[in-house]
């Protein structure tokens, strides 16, 4: 297992020093030589610009506080629920993460960010302009009564990202989680290509201020959740069930639904059975959100493309793999006598 986490290691790093000035390991395992052990450390030690690498581990990384830019790449999630994912299967978990004035720019993909705890748990706090969220599971938990927030942006932001990421807020008590809470409005702002897996009754996506200087795309989203929002603009996403309270300027189109939260207008589809639109609508893992055959939503978008998660040309990718080689199977070496069995390495990018 070591040799094979090592080559794991060797290939990563050997992609990334091609385009980054310098790269750092975080592994919290007993006997593995890294840069760091926690997720605070190695963003202590980083320079603007550097990437972080989270080894798969089962043991938390910890908070991290961004006020400098850099790149956190972790090994996805799911990892046993899908196929070519990792050969070592063990995600890379993290709790807080923030991001305040310095951290503009920075990425963070394939981590599973989890915070459980007391009233008002957050996993992600963005407080400042240009942040990327890209292919993470995001999951809060509040086992007591409380309020429980997935990712809180903080005050008026430009340019925030959210894609491709697998959502789940969870609280003890109905309409006290969040996944994505807006605390006043944003600015050139996109969320596409989630899955947001809430409880009945919590929010999906919440903002709180109506001004006419938002902007806010909503596309291609799988939302199992309320959604209550402003000056936004809401297409080819597949609404399994919540609410859906329309803002000022709200504009909506292509979208596909349970019941008749769109209107029946631009090319939204009403009160489509969600048997007949996903392989498992039900699931908690991610595969079963892929369009099954002869599904309502396939080609139902704008300009053609597919509704879901899984449409257009950047869609969702399963287990949330970051997009550089991972190595998914490996076969050590044996010498028998003086032959020796060659190693096998199958690895695979994920773009």
């Amino acid at each position: 297992m070591k040799k094979q986490i090592t080559l794991l290691t060797a290939l990563m790093i050997f992609i990334a020093i091609s385009i980054n000035a310098t790269v750092w390991r975080v592994n919290n395992r007993v006997n593995v030589d890294a840069d760091f052990t926690t997720l605070a450390a190695a963003i202590s030690g980083a320079s603007a610009n550097d990437t972080i690498y989270l080894e798969g581990s089962p043991t938390s990384y910890g908070a991290g506080t961004f006020q400098k830019t850099l790149t956190v790449i972790g090994t996805g999630y799911f990892l046993n629920e899908n196929d070519s994912t990792q050969a070592y299967k063990e995600k890379s978990i993290v709790g807080l993460l923030s991001f305040y004035n310095g951290g503009q720019g920075s990425v963070v993909e394939g981590l599973t960010i989890s915070v459980s705890g007391s009233w008002g748990a957050t996993a992600v706090i963005i407080g400042t302009n240009d942040i990327t969220l890209r292919r993470n599971y995001i999951y809060t938990n509040i086992v007591y009564s409380g309020l429980s927030y997935a990712i809180t942006i903080n005050s008026v932001y430009n340019s925030i990202i959210i894609e491709q990421n697998w959502i789940r807020p969870r609280a003890k008590t109905v309409n006290d989680a969040y996944a994505i809470f807006f605390s006043s409005y944003t600015i050139n702002s996109i969320i596409r290509n989630n899955i947001f897996y809430c409880d009945t009754t919590n929010h999906a996506i919440f903002m709180t201020t109506d001004h006419e200087a938002s902007s806010l795309i909503i596309t291609n989203n799988v939302i199992r959740g309320d959604i209550a929002t402003y000056h936004s603009s809401q297409y080819n996403n597949i609404i399994i069930s919540g609410t859906y309270t329309a803002g000022t300027d709200d504009l909506s189109s292509n979208n596909i639904c349970d019941a008749t939260q769109y209107p029946a207008i631009n090319g939204n589809q009403q009160n489509v059975d969600m048997a007949t639109v996903f392989v498992d609508h039900l699931g908690v893992s991610d595969n079963g959100y892929i369009l099954k055959a002869g599904s309502p939503a396939i080609g139902a978008g704008v300009l053609g493309v597919d509704c879901g998660a899984f449409g257009t040309n950047d869609p969702y990718m399963l287990s949330g793999m970051p997009p550089i080689p991972a190595i998914f199977d490996f076969e050590m070496s044996q010498t028998i006598g003086t032959s020796t069995i060659p190693v096998t390495i199958k690895s695979m990018s994920h773009k």
